[in-house]
């Protein structure tokens, strides 16, 4: 970053600019937290502003934090009291005097999940039954990832200010999601609880029915900041908009270029509303990208600007190299793993290098989780930003697993209970013994059922000749030798499942099998990889960092790798419309944007990526900024 001194002529504008709204447009790497601090100390010093009247807004606790941190550094004396905050605080602290909340208040996330099942209880099991799963002792439970997907959506309509009735729910039929709404709603009163959503509903209705309440915090807050202000959503403009009367000293900082978080209710285009509900607005574009390289900040600038709607600019990098970004192909994932180690390697042997220096940004956890596998095996260190998705707890895993180590120890009954009709035996629950057993005590409690005792003689003799086999062969006996395979086929078929989903997860399981030796080191190595994952989010220590592209805004590395650049990752299989395509390319150039040096963009050619849908394909993002 530039020298906090050095001011240029657009960063000056826009720190100071005196009274009345202010639109900044501040793109990556163009100094936007030192545009806010500087500005407040311009407020304070220069035009003699209060520091109890000044409100600083951010998204994030970290970024509030920050933004305070750098603040009191450029100030001469430790202690002013601007206020910094998100905006779940500051309306919380309104609410506080209205309704006497305290932090018990607010519902926690767990608690959230544990009401959002006894409500699925309640749905008939012919509207539900895709989420339920059973359990091996006959209880029954939810899908977790459909139970988020249900909580986020309820949060989104809660952002969006819509109309319930009229709303149309992506994750289950209308009247379903009607009912599941309605019943959450309830139980959270009836808990005397709120959630975050809920805080901003409450905020909007006490500053329309309390016009005492509304003067005193407008009078409270004379000037008001906004951080990343595209990632606003319709129901905390609205009320911004109230808090800013009648000065309407509001000035606000953000990039629709970095708009990436639609799903979660947030309107980019409320930018250019901005420009409409206050035509006299000043507006400025922090034009100079002192971040990256000229060709990063280039190649960048050419994706970008395919989007139409868009405020269009023209950005320059402070660092004028052309190089900076490499793009390359493999014939496969492996190939790719194996080319990330080989830059890793190479990187660290430089003098200085660090492993910090280093990220490595995927479109989604699952495909990082593949590459963190193979980092523990190699003993670089890495650390994870979001917890990654294990895919040894998938069914899938579960099962082969299962099948793995009753091969090596047969000692687990669980483990049997798994994999017994996994292809159909016709084993039944009840012959099982209890306890430990025998292959004879098992034949004998099955002595009347002749079709079951062969099935049972052949069972074990695929165990016994899968124990003699390296963990790759294993699976792939598995697979195809025992008929595991074809079972989940049939039953794909059957209940409407999505089989080419778990034959990809299957042929990723077993290609993380490769490099182990015995079936005992690999399962030592499984049994380890849940921890080594927890461990991962904490760890301070010298380590590449693996993150999503979601993940990565706000961040910098010196050298950043994007794999897996192909059609149905980014843009994402699920992005249909222009808007939805237009949000991936957003976040692909957010991702481009984190690198500071080096930018490498990989693709896989992989033929067996052509029975999906595609997927063998470059992204179309690669074409649109590499030069022809």
């Amino acid at each position: 970053m530039h020298k906090e001194l050095t001011v240029n002529e657009a960063q000056s504008k826009a720190i100071t600019h005196g009274a009345g709204p202010m639109l900044v447009l501040a793109g990556p790497g163009s100094g936007k937290t030192f545009v806010i601090t500087q500005r407040i100390k311009h407020l304070i010093t220069q035009d003699r502003i209060s520091p109890e009247s000044i409100l600083v807004i951010t998204f994030t606790k970290a970024a509030a934090l920050e933004m305070q941190q750098r603040f009191r550094r450029i100030m001469d004396e430790d202690f002013y009291p601007v206020v910094f905050g998100t905006f779940h605080s500051i309306f919380f602290h309104i609410l506080r005097q209205v309704y006497s909340f305290n932090a018990s208040s607010i519902v926690k996330e767990s608690e959230k999940y544990r009401i959002l099942a006894e409500i699925l209880k309640k749905i008939p099991n012919n509207q539900v039954n895709q989420i339920h799963i059973q359990a091996e002792d006959g209880s029954t439970s939810f899908d977790t990832e459909y139970m988020s997907k249900v909580l986020s959506e309820i949060s989104r309509l809660k952002n969006l200010g819509a109309n319930l009735v009229s709303y149309e729910s992506e994750v289950c039929p209308k009247e379903e999601f009607l009912q599941i709404y309605r019943e959450y709603q309830l139980e959270m009163r009836s808990r005397k609880k709120v959630d975050f959503d809920d805080m901003l509903l409450l905020c909007r209705q006490v500053l329309y029915e309390r016009e005492d309440i509304l003067k005193q915090w407008q009078k409270r807050f004379e000037y008001i900041l906004i951080d990343e202000f595209q990632d606003i959503n319709p129901l905390q403009y609205e009320v911004i908009q109230m808090l800013a009367k009648p000065q309407d000293n509001i000035f606000v900082v953000g990039d629709d270029d970095q708009a990436i978080y639609g799903f979660r209710g947030s309107r980019p285009e409320l930018m250019f509303q901005f420009q409409k509900d206050y035509p006299d607005a000043k507006q400025v574009l922090l034009n100079v990208n002192y971040r990256s390289k000229k060709g990063i900040v280039e190649n960048a600038g050419r994706l970008i600007e395919r989007n139409k709607d868009r405020f269009a600019k023209s950005v320059m990098a402070y660092n004028l190299s052309d190089d900076g970004v490499r793009v390359q192909s493999f014939e496969s994932r492996a190939q790719q793993e194996e080319n990330i180690i080989a830059l890793i390697r190479q990187y660290m042997n430089q003098k200085g290098a660090n492993y910090q220096d280093i990220a490595i940004i995927y479109r989604t956890n699952i495909n990082a989780s593949d590459l963190a596998d193979r980092l523990m095996k190699e003993k670089i260190p890495f650390r994870v930003r979001e917890k990654l998705k294990n895919i040894y707890e998938l069914p899938v895993a579960l099962d082969v697993l299962s099948y793995i180590r009753y091969a090596v120890y047969g000692n687990d009954i669980q483990d049997f209970y798994r994999i017994m009709n996994k292809p159909v035996r016709y084993i039944s629950r009840g012959s099982v013994p209890m306890h430990r057993f025998t292959k004879e005590e098992l034949l004998y409690a099955n002595r009347d059922k002749e079709y079951v005792r062969q099935n049972i003689e052949n069972l074990y003799q695929q165990l016994k000749f899968l124990g003699r086999m390296s963990p790759f062969a294993a699976v792939n006996y598995i697979r195809k030798g025992i008929g595991y395979e074809e079972y989940l086929k049939k039953k794909a078929k059957e209940d409407g499942g999505d089989f080419c989903q778990v034959l990809e997860q299957l042929e990723d399981i077993q290609k993380r099998a490769v490099g182990f030796s015995t079936l005992k080191e690999w399962l030592e190595h499984i049994e380890n990889y849940e921890n080594a994952l927890e461990q991962t989010v904490e760890n301070e220590e010298d380590a590449i960092d693996i993150v999503t592209m979601h993940a990565s805004k706000g961040l910098e590395w010196k050298v950043v790798l994007l794999p897996d650049c192909n059609e149905g990752v980014v843009p994402h299989k699920k992005a249909v419309t222009t808007a939805e395509v237009e949000e991936e390319r957003r976040l692909f150039y957010v991702a481009m944007t984190r690198a500071k040096e080096n930018l490498f963009i990989f693709h896989i050619k992989e033929e067996d990526n052509k029975k999906k849908t595609g997927m063998h394909l470059p992204s179309r993002f690669i074409k649109e900024f590499t030069k022809t």
